[in-house]
Formats: structure tokens, sequence, C-alpha cells
């Protein structure tokens, strides 16, 4: 087994125990039911509403680096690949 097997097993077991962790600890407390579910849909709502902002977020960032990208290949394309002499050896 590789390094990195382990480092992703131990990952894995990490979030599977503070996920466990967390609902037994908010399951168990003693306050009523309707409490704790409206404990439980409120986290969620916000949870939701993070992973959101962070998908958007993170969608305009690659839109953005895409855009960047293809302004560069274009550039190096009209400036350099025409002078670049591709039949050279020692390339």
């Amino acid at each position: 087994m590789s390094k990195n097997d382990n480092n992703n097993g131990f990952l894995v077991g990490l979030t599977f125990g503070l996920t466990f962790g967390f609902l037994s600890g908010i399951l168990l407390a003693p306050k009523s039911g309707k409490h704790t579910r409206a404990i439980i849909m409120d986290t969620s709502r916000e949870w939701k509403e993070k992973a959101e902002e962070l998908t958007t977020n993170t969608k305009d960032r690659l839109s953005n680096a895409a855009k960047m990208g293809k302004k560069t290949v274009v550039q190096l394309k009209e400036e350099d690949f025409d002078n670049l002499d591709l039949d050279n050896e020692n390339l």
C-alpha cells in the first residue's frame, strides 16, 4: 500500500468520524426534537448557501482562467509560433 493510500484512508476516516460525532452530538443533546430539527434545518440551509456561493465563485474563476488561457494561446500563436522553427533537431 502506498503512502498516498494511507493518507486518503485517514482523511476518509476523519471525515466520517467528524460527521458521525457532529450528528450524534446534535441528536443526543438534551433538547426537544422540535428544537433539534430546527437547528438541523438552519445548519443545512447555511451549508447549502455556502456550497452554492463556493460553486458560483469557482465557476467564475474557472471561466476567467479559461478566457485568460485562450488569450495567451492566441498571443503565443500570433507572436512566437510563426517564428518557431519546428524542423530544428535541437528542440
